[in-house]
């Protein structure tokens, strides 16, 4: 007989995971284990909204351990509030999940795939792009920004994309692991941009970088960045571009973070090959240097505030300046995050 129960001493998962070849997963918010007497012959956890983790031994395959564990993770999860779940697998795996009610996002051939369970999904995110889009030209441009801030840099980007399409939509990143709050974010994009007629500025949701479709951009695991690149592409080909007309996705240059250099760098590969044009614009410089939001956050961690207006619009060079910053200001001077 089967037993299941919640494990609260990680290191117990270790040498299961070890066996099929998996890594004790982040920020575990519950775990659970399906056990043969004394022995652990099956294991999942959650984190957040996505079950992770899942790993059975392979003497027990076939016998529903993998059901066991994931139906206890989604009950525990709705126990917890969460009422839509994720889960990453190898498309091979889909049809086990897909008979517990998980619908398929994107998939990437060898690669992975994501897939969802609940009422509030990807369908939920293209009926508001939809809404969204309604009365706009029917060919467009694209921008995807993260703007930790929203810098003269971003501002040159998005103004030569306004000027070169019929309309341009700027989906911003809605993962909130940046210094910079998402919400002062999408205000600071908005504002430094209010004067571009034809931009329409979009929070990005779950399904545009974030930990859903790329982990590894916040992560940093250079191990599986293709397999992520290539998924959150797919989603963003497959779902958002058809939704927004999308012809065109411009994005900067990256000379400093390597992981974003290499998301360009698939991203030229990916979505060109499904009929998308990406367009690749040099960084604006100032003093002979490329202006980046990394740049901006050094300066404030030095002091040299003064030196900001030349790197910021006036909106977000006012945003820095005044009291509702300095909490943000005081977190960006106590760490060295990239993000």
């Amino acid at each position: 007989m089967f037993v299941e129960k919640e494990i609260k001493e990680l290191e117990k998962i270790k040498p299961l995971l070890d066996l099929v070849g998996l890594k004790i997963p982040k920020n575990i918010d519950y775990t659970v284990g399906v056990y043969d007497g004394q022995r652990l012959i099956g294991t999942g956890s959650l984190v957040r909204d996505t079950l992770q983790g899942i790993a059975i031994d392979p003497e027990f395959q076939g016998e529903g351990i993998s059901t066991k564990v994931i139906t206890y993770l989604m009950k525990k999860a709705l126990e917890m509030g969460k009422e839509q779940l994720y889960i990453f697998t190898k498309p091979e795996e889909i049809y086990h999940f897909e008979a517990l009610g998980f619908k398929t996002v994107a998939k990437v051939k060898s690669f992975a795939a994501l897939l969802e369970w609940g009422r509030n999904g990807i369908e939920q995110y293209k009926a508001f792009l939809a809404t969204t889009a309604a009365s706009n030209p029917k060919e467009a441009a694209c921008i995807v920004v993260n703007c930790n801030p929203f810098t003269l840099g971003h501002r040159y980007l998005i103004e030569k994309a306004s000027k070169e399409n019929k309309w341009l939509y700027v989906l911003v990143v809605e993962e909130d692991v940046s210094l910079f709050p998402f919400e002062v974010r999408l205000d600071l994009v908005k504002r430094g941009t209010s004067d571009l007629s034809n931009v329409t500025v979009i929070p990005g949701g779950k399904y545009v970088i974030s930990h859903l479709t790329f982990p590894s951009y916040f992560i940093r695991d250079e191990d599986v960045i293709t397999a992520q690149v290539s998924l959150d592409l797919e989603i963003f080909a497959r779902h958002i571009a058809p939704i927004l007309k999308v012809k065109k996705r411009y994005v900067g240059q990256e000379p400093y973070c390597p992981v974003t250099a290499a998301y360009n760098h698939h991203m030229k590969q990916i979505l060109t090959g499904k009929g998308l044009e990406v367009i690749e614009v040099e960084r604006l410089k100032k003093d002979a240097e490329a202006v980046s939001a990394s740049k901006v956050r050094q300066l404030i961690r030095e002091d040299r505030i003064e030196e900001l207006e030349k790197m910021v619009p006036l909106s977000t060079y006012q945003y820095l300046i005044s009291p509702q910053a300095k909490e943000v200001i005081e977190k960006i001077k106590h760490t060295k995050s990239r993000h």
